[in-house]
């Protein structure tokens, strides 16, 4: 597992030994941040299940403003934090150690507007609706909370189901998807109402 591009080229990135964390397949990671590439300079970035710090990483190397790590793991936080330091990123990090749920709260007072999410909740061992649902809820959560500006995006990397707009969130719009085996990757954008228009 390596950084892709962007001033961190080349280095190569840690992880926490066994299975708890999920890193994203180097094919994979290019293809995102081949997706993301215009819009990922000077954006404000939100790594939620963090793992290895891997995806936040890649940002910051290719320009990215900065970013929030989120993750709950003691061995992933060390392998971040570790990551971080090794590419050279710390003046542009901040790492939390908490749920990602219970750090809602600290997200709202503590950023301005987040322009781009990561989220790649653990995979179950089979697709169920628990899983649907708290992919949906954290999804919500985010736009809800104005936690994402308007414009924004939040990226999921999930098990391959099918993720419908949740009913009433209209202000929500699901734009593409990409599929990798058993991976797949949404990309949701809150629309800009013209009460958030300048």
């Amino acid at each position: 597992m390596r950084v892709i591009a962007g001033s961190a080229k080349g280095i190569l990135l840690c992880s926490p030994k066994g299975n708890k964390t999920r890193p994203i397949p180097d094919n994979v990671k290019e293809s995102l941040f081949n997706i993301l590439a215009e819009i990922i300079p000077d954006s404000r970035v939100l790594d939620l299940y963090a793992g290895t710090g891997a995806v936040g990483i890649e940002a910051l190397s290719r320009g990215a403003k900065s970013c929030l790590f989120v993750e709950n793991g003691t061995f992933a936080i060390q392998s971040i934090k570790k990551n971080i330091s090794a590419t050279k990123l710390l003046n542009k990090s901040v790492t939390v150690r908490c749920d990602v749920l219970k750090t809602i709260p600290f997200l709202e007072q503590n950023t301005d507007g987040i322009d781009i999410v990561f989220a790649c909740p653990p995979y179950p061992l089979a697709d169920n609706s628990s899983y649907r649902e708290k992919l949906l809820m954290l999804l919500s959560i985010l736009f809800e909370k104005d936690i994402v500006c308007p414009g924004g995006i939040v990226v999921f990397q999930h098990r391959k189901i099918t993720l419908e707009i949740p009913p009433g969130a209209s202000f929500l719009k699901l734009y593409d998807t990409r599929s990798y085996r058993e991976t797949q990757i949404s990309f949701f954008e809150k629309k800009i109402t013209v009460g958030n228009m300048s």
